[in-house]
């Protein structure tokens, strides 16, 4: 089973973390990191006293970490007497082989020592010598000096920290309880989250996402009814001529006949909505196709199977240029245009143009003007048109479109309507 621990407690692990990494930043990098400064202030220290003492050294200027030697021109020497006790030897003319330079350190037993020698005119040499004392005192200065600023600033920003986590945590207990009641029509939905920030956009699109999945449940359903009406009727009529046929009332060609009929409208439905449920399906596959076809012989072949259906309407097919390659395949601009002429049949008086361009292509008619109150959801499915449903052809002339990467839209003209698609 895994642990469970809430964003507040998460929050305090991260802070003590921080703490101890800043702590440990600050008592041990930082002095190593000052030690060069350190070292100089060591040293500036060891130069002072050596103004003060000649031939004698005087006590009033001794410092008990501070050992003093003096060598004169007859290798005369005089020392202070804490030499000894300081650097914790009694062979100075060792000590005094170890410096080699105006300052620097050496090391005797491990312990190690800082120096500053000087020669003066009478070639008198002096130095002051002092163990680590001193600058282990600052660091323990340097410690005692940052450690309560460090940790009242850890305090100060821990409390903020954790009264912005107590927000945090409370806009995600509201989203939380919204994910959970997205489906209850009775919760209220309304913003909670006031500050504009990144929760109250995740807070918006979860509404979204809520008011689409309502939206689709209603399409669903609305959905199910018509196809439900649609399949009920021809079905109805079938067993009702049979009916009729077996109490001698109809002859049984007549009922043939209307058999037929009406099993091919349910045959057109039903692939309609296979072919609907095709394209989603397909999706993803027919967007990133690279297939091209020559959109001028799908509307050739379309409109020579829709000329003898009505010898009344004209058919114009008007290009500048062959061939034009529109993306897709031959099997989905063929559906397209014939769901498009197929509704165009049933609307025009005596004209049908179809003009093609390099990325472009207009379907017009001289049928009646659409409504405009259906003219925005005219690709919706089973959208009632002039003359009753539009059904899914033009539903499915959107959804292939849109795969291909075109759009499609319809307005009214003075004498007709036109549908136009084009490359996004």
């Amino acid at each position: 089973m895994k642990n469970k621990i809430s964003l507040s407690n998460q929050l305090v692990l991260i802070s003590l973390g921080v703490f101890l990494i800043l702590t440990l930043s600050l008592t041990i990098f930082l002095p190593r990191a000052l030690l060069p400064y350190f070292e100089e202030t060591v040293y500036n220290f060891l130069n002072q006293p050596l103004k003060y003492f000649s031939n004698n050294i005087s006590s009033e200027y001794f410092n008990d970490n501070i050992v003093y030697i003096e060598i004169s021109n007859n290798n005369k020497m005089l020392i202070s007497n804490n030499a000894e006790k300081v650097l914790k030897t009694d062979d100075f003319k060792s000590v005094l082989s170890l410096i080699n330079y105006e300052h620097g350190t050496f090391k005797i037993k491990n312990n190690k020592f800082y120096y500053v020698a000087t020669v003066n005119n009478q070639n008198i040499t002096k130095v002051t010598i002092t163990d680590e004392k001193l600058i282990n005192n600052m660091k323990n200065r340097l410690f005692v000096a940052i450690l309560p600023v460090i940790i009242m600033t850890f305090l100060v920003i821990l409390i903020a920290l954790l009264i912005w986590c107590n927000f945090l945590v409370h806009k995600i207990g509201i989203l939380i309880n919204k994910v959970k009641n997205i489906n209850n029509d009775k919760f209220d939905h309304s913003s909670k989250i006031k500050v504009e920030d990144e929760l109250q956009i995740l807070e918006k699109t979860i509404e979204d996402v809520r008011l689409m999945i309502l939206e689709q449940e209603n399409f669903k359903n609305e959905m199910y009814q018509n196809i439900s009406h649609d399949f009920k009727t021809p079905i109805a009529v079938i067993k009702s001529y049979i009916e009729a046929n077996k109490d001698g009332v109809m002859s049984t060609e007549q009922t043939r006949e209307v058999v037929e009929e009406q099993i091919n409208k349910l045959d057109s439905k039903v692939k309609s909505l296979l072919q609907l449920n095709k394209i989603e399906y397909l999706k993803e596959r027919y967007s990133q196709t690279e297939e091209e076809v020559n959109i001028i012989d799908v509307v050739n072949k379309s409109v020579e199977k829709f000329i003898p259906e009505n010898n009344k309407i004209q058919f114009k097919v008007l290009y500048k240029k062959s061939p034009i390659y529109f993306k897709g395949t031959f099997d989905m601009w063929e559906s397209i245009v014939d769901n498009l002429l197929t509704n165009f049949i049933r609307y025009a008086e005596s004209k049908i143009e179809i003009n093609i361009g390099h990325r472009k292509m207009s379907l017009f008619n001289d049928g009646e003007p659409i409504d405009e109150t259906i003219i925005t959801d005219i690709f919706s499915p089973y959208k009632k048109g002039i003359k009753g449903q539009f059904g899914l052809g033009l539903s499915i002339v959107n959804k292939t479109c849109d795969l291909l990467g075109y759009t499609i839209k319809v307005e009214n003209t003075k004498k007709g309507v036109k549908f136009v698609i084009e490359k996004k």
